[in-house]
């Protein structure tokens, strides 16, 4: 059961990845009515900053965090008790 659960979680990100190219030019499509500018962004806004380079880099860092200080510990004791069963 759990090396099918595994196996799951490493098909599942393969898939959405693929249809996400694939599927490229439905997302692209612009509505109808909306605003389109193809200019590049102006970080000279303290708007544009926060949005594109902030919230990113916060998001990653978080993530960073995340998996040193929660995921990481939480496999570390499953691998020791993994290895106390065993003996």
């Amino acid at each position: 059961m759990e090396q099918m659960t595994k196996q799951i979680f490493r098909v599942v990100p393969i898939l959405m990845g693929l249809m996400a190219i694939l599927s490229n030019d439905v997302f692209a499509q612009i509505p109808t009515g909306t605003p389109r500018t193809d200019e590049p962004i102006d970080l000279s806004t303290t708007s544009d900053i926060i949005i594109y380079l902030v919230l990113p880099l916060v998001v990653i860092v978080l993530g960073i965090f995340w998996w040193f200080f929660y995921k990481k510990p939480k496999n570390q004791k499953a691998e020791e008790e993994r290895k106390k069963s065993n003996k």
